[in-house]
């Protein structure tokens, strides 16, 4: 400002502002006035826009202290003056000032109205220069894009318009990737003027995007004004002296953010440049979306094109290998992935391991092993939904396996993005699809949404191929079989077990092996080899490595030269009589499918040999039974069917004679005969079970009175003939003294079992309570005692560094596990649950604590039992869910408890695999113990030892395939 300017009154600034070319520096020179004539601190120049006040130029000090309720009043004309501050009305705008004299603004006052019209005719002349200007940077837009849409081409013309448009070296436009609810990133950058590239785009935060995207309105920077506010902070990395933010929008929809800006002092953007800025986005952000819709409707088409190709490649074979490998090229062509890879659900139903992969190291496939519901394709198979992870390095986001886990942590994992896609069947999962890309995750919605319609396709595809190698598979393994049968049946050769041998290793996949049958003795009878010139001895070695079923053995366990092997034990029943054994060079241990078609094997030759071995032990058996029937003294005849004796042992013919040829009728009186005759018609009419009655053989001397069973010999409904087997009653008269005897000692027997189950009681009882004593003893002192170790050990933790400090931290995380694993055991001996809360709260903690997903339902009303009474309850319930977890192999398990007048009922539901109830029908099946037993079923007989202790019943009720139920009636 002049010298001559500073001495102007009023009156005489007309000469002043007369020489400024824009509002803004209209504004700006008042505010110099103004300052100078009232000798005050700072001036600000407001206009009213859209019933707000926007700043138009500022000078001086104290800004911060004017009042907008003073603004505010001063909008309708108001003059106001408060502390110091004071706020004059402008007519189109308000003039503010702090630290003014107020004679000098009592001077002032008068000459406002006329302020104003000067300052709305600056307004009006800015706004019609402004209008030509920004027509014909928008025609200039608009012939240089030609109706382009080409995105990548709007966008940088949109850029280098604006900077030339407002005079500026710099611009770039940004569209939005991701908005979200208070910031927004872009994704690539398309600049001008600018030297680097924007690797990772731009953030919006959220003071800018509550103006950018919320309310729609440009950002205007000054660095010699705004260098301390927030958006300085922001924008240091591009340094400008003055930049211009436009946000870019199309159909209500936020697209972008564009930007301009100088490194060259000079004045501050003005309003016509806003409004050009404006103009310019709005017509660039039309051609924008035109751009983006054709280039999603192109990427549409190809989508679809590719997929028809993809399902086309995918179809056209039913092998696995063929289908993986092309899902995996087109995958990773597809989507531009740096690698990609199938994972496969293994028989746990937890474990995932790399079936096939493109672009990963093969120490990678092997060591890569995933959990589900842990990783990215854990958890997309958890969910049955794509799960991505942006980047992995950044987020920290959780590693599917201990090897990635390892390459995380030392910086050698070498993929930043990642995507799983689940892979099911029928609903279920059976793997994942993993896409990994070196730089961060890129893919749109679009492309997302392809990936799971490439999923979708790859499993049937998978799927379909699984069928059909397994139906192959199938096909082979009983090729094998019946092949295994031929040679191990009836007439045998000499080579034939050894041709068995090499068989069955060559079905396993194997290289190496031998077929061990033992004798009943459990003596070697046959070995036969393939590959393997081990001496009988070595052979035997094998037998205590046997287990139940098929089981892998270490390189230690294996015969030597072999690095993996598997042994299977040839099986009826529970009779072991011989091994299958097979080994590999290979160091890949068997998989689960090899276990199982090893398993069918040797189901096969037992099955075999155990029939060929059944007919000649039935061959023994017969003579064995012959021989019985020489020699016992009960009368054994064979007749047919029209009642002519054939065969008579020797104690029939001694007291009989011979009586081949004749009818046993001829040897009764009328009166025995009829009743002869009515057996006899009894047991052809009803073959399937025999007939007794009494004869009395008469010619001879004191007579013979017989009791004599009737059984009809069948084959195929044909009746051939009766066996009778006789014998003289006074045998009866020395059975009933031998069970009178017998009764005499059942009743002895009981006694001695009420006397054991009476000690059985207290011996629970006192079980029980040294389960209370080592709980609390475990809880109270050796937890106490691990804790007080655990804090100082932390306590040494802080005071340890580098490599100490992690082996220290390693301890007391053993520690952790160790003072967990002491809780949980003394939780597990007697959990205080039960004596604090009661049966309720205690069985709801047992439902919770099972691996087997389990509801408790109660029914009745509730009450406290005797301490006994729940006591049994618990651990009644405790052992039924512990046999779930173990043997059923259930989805899901319930326990009801319905409290009834005099007692209560519990009862143990599971949807498991269920097991055969020992009896034919008759009965408690419970009473057979001996055979339940023997099945594996010992807990049945705790529980009922226990359930009849407390003194009630327990029934069980299971089939194979439908699930058990175990019910509990106790007093109470």
């Amino acid at each position: 400002m002049t010298t001559e300017a500073k001495s102007l009154r009023p009156g005489e600034w007309a000469r002043a502002l007369a020489s400024v070319p824009t509002a803004n520096a209209f504004a700006v020179q008042l505010c110099r006035l103004a300052l100078n004539f009232a000798r005050g601190h700072g001036a600000r120049v407001s206009l009213v826009r859209d019933a707000a006040l926007v700043t138009l130029a500022e000078e001086g000090r104290g800004l911060a202290l004017l009042r907008e309720d003073l603004a505010a009043r001063a909008r309708v004309g108001e003059v106001c003056c408060e502390d110091n501050v004071c706020a004059l009305p402008l007519g189109c705008g308000v003039l503010e000032m702090f630290g003014a004299d107020q004679d000098a603004l009592s001077e002032l006052t008068p000459w406002l109205p006329i302020l104003g019209l000067a300052l709305e005719g600056m307004l009006a002349r800015d706004a019609r220069r402004g209008r030509g200007r920004t027509a014909e940077v928008v025609e200039n837009l608009v012939r240089r894009l030609g109706g382009s849409l080409d995105l990548g081409e709007v966008l940088t013309a949109t850029a280098e318009s604006a900077a030339r448009a407002l005079t500026f070296e710099r611009a770039f436009v940004g569209l939005f990737s991701m908005v979200g609810d208070s910031t927004a990133q872009t994704g690539e950058v398309f600049t001008f003027g600018f030297e680097g590239a924007f690797e990772r785009g731009i953030t919006v935060g959220p003071m800018s995007f509550d103006r950018l995207v919320r309310r729609g309105e440009p950002i205007l920077y000054d660095r010699a004004r705004d260098e301390h506010s927030p958006l300085a902070a922001g924008l240091s990395y591009l340094a400008p002296e003055r930049c211009l933010l436009v946000p870019l929008a199309a159909r209500g929809r936020p697209l972008g953010v564009l930007y301009v800006d100088t490194q060259r002092p000079g004045a501050p953007l003005g309003e016509d440049d806003v409004w050009l800025a404006l103009a310019l986005a709005e017509q660039a952000a039309l051609a924008i979306d035109n751009a983006r819709l054709y280039e999603e409707e192109s990427r549409k088409r190809r989508s679809a094109e590719v997929l028809r190709e993809v399902g086309s490649a995918l179809s056209g074979s039913l092998k696995l290998a063929d289908t993986l490998e092309k899902l995996l090229y087109h995958a990773r062509t597809l989507f531009h992935a740096s690698a990609c890879a199938v994972y496969e659900l293994q028989s746990d139903g937890r474990t995932l391991c790399i079936r096939s992969a493109l672009g990963l190291s093969s120490e990678y496939v092997l060591r890569a092993q995933s959990k589900v519901g842990v990783g990215v394709v854990g958890r997309a198979v958890e969910r049955g939904a794509r799960v991505g992870v942006h980047d992995v390095v950044e987020e920290r986001s959780e590693a599917g396996s201990r090897y990635t886990r390892q390459l995380l942590a030392t910086g050698r994992y070498p993929f930043r993005g990642v995507l799983g896609l689940p892979l099911a069947s029928r609903g279920k999962p059976f793997g994942g699809l993993a896409l990994f890309f070196e730089g961060p995750l890129d893919l749109d919605e679009n492309d997302l949404s392809l990936a799971d319609v490439l999923a979708a396709q790859a499993s049937l595809a998978i799927e379909n191929a699984r069928l059909y190698e397994e139906e192959v598979r199938r096909e082979r393994e009983s090729g094998v079989l019946l092949h295994l049968s031929r040679l191990l049946g009836s007439g045998r050769t000499d080579g034939a077990l050894d041709e068995a041998a090499e068989r069955a290793v060559l079905a396993l996949n194997a290289e190496r092996g031998l077929i061990l049958l033992l004798d009943e003795r459990g003596e070697e009878a046959e070995l036969g080899r393939y590959h393997l010139n081990v001496p009988l001895r070595e052979a035997m070695r094998l037998l205590p490595q046997l287990g139940r079923g098929p089981r892998r053995i270490t390189r230690r366990g294996a015969l030597q030269g072999a690095n993996s092997a598997l042994i299977v034990p040839i099986r009826s029943g529970s009779n072991v009589f011989g091994l299958l054994y097979a080994d590999s060079l290979r160091e890949e241990a068997p998989s689960d499918r090899v276990l199982q078609l090893s398993r069918a094997i040797t189901d096969q030759i037992a099955l075999t040999v155990g029939q060929e071995r059944l007919l000649g032990a039935l061959e023994r058996e017969e003579a064995r039974y012959r021989l019985l029937a020489e020699g016992v003294h009960d009368l054994i005849l064979a007749c047919d069917a029209a009642g002519k004796v054939s065969y008579a042992n020797p104690a029939t013919r001694r007291l009989l004679g011979e009586l081949a040829g004749r009818s046993l009728r001829d040897l009764l009186s009328e009166e025995w005969r009829a009743v002869f005759e009515r057996a006899w018609r009894d047991c052809l009419g009803a073959p399937e079970r025999g007939v007794t009655c009494e004869v009395e053989v008469t010619g001879l001397p004191g007579g013979l009175r017989l009791e004599v069973r009737l059984s009809a010999v069948v084959r195929e409904r044909e009746v051939l003939g009766v066996l009778l087997v006789a014998r003289d009653l006074s045998e009866q008269h020395r059975l009933a003294e031998e069970i009178t005897r017998r009764g005499q000692a059942l009743e002895a027997a009981s006694a001695r079992q009420l006397e054991l189950r009476s000690y059985l009681s207290l011996f629970t009882q006192a079980q029980e309570e040294e389960r209370r004593r080592i709980s609390r003893e475990l809880h109270d002192d050796t937890a106490q005692v691990l804790v007080a170790i655990g804090r100082r050990l932390d306590r040494l933790v802080k005071e340890l560094a580098g490599e100490s400090r992690g082996k220290a931290e390693d301890v007391r995380a053993d520690l952790n596990a160790a003072i967990e694993s002491v809780r949980r055991f003394a939780r597990n001996l007697r959990p205080s649950v039960l004596d604090d809360l009661g049966l309720l709260p205690a069985l709801e903690w047992i439902a919770q604590q099972a691996r087997t997903p389990t509801r408790l339902e109660v029914q009745g009303s509730e009450r406290r039992l005797p301490s006994g009474i729940e006591l049994t309850v618990f651990r009644l319930v405790q052992e039924a869910l512990t046999n779930v977890d173990k043997h059923a192999q259930a989805n899901s398990a319930a326990v009801r408890v319905q409290f009834q007048p005099h007692g209560v009922d519990i009862s143990v539901y599971d949807d498991g695999q269920g097991f055969q109830v020992p009896g034919d029908g008759d009965g408690d099946p419970l009473d057979r113990v001996g055979e339940l037993a023997s099945r594996g079923h010992l807990g049945l007989m705790g529980l009922r030892e226990r359930v009849e202790l407390a003194g009630g019943s327990l029934t069980v009720t299971s089939e194979p395939g439908r699930g058990s139920v175990l019910q509990f009636l106790l007093p109470g």
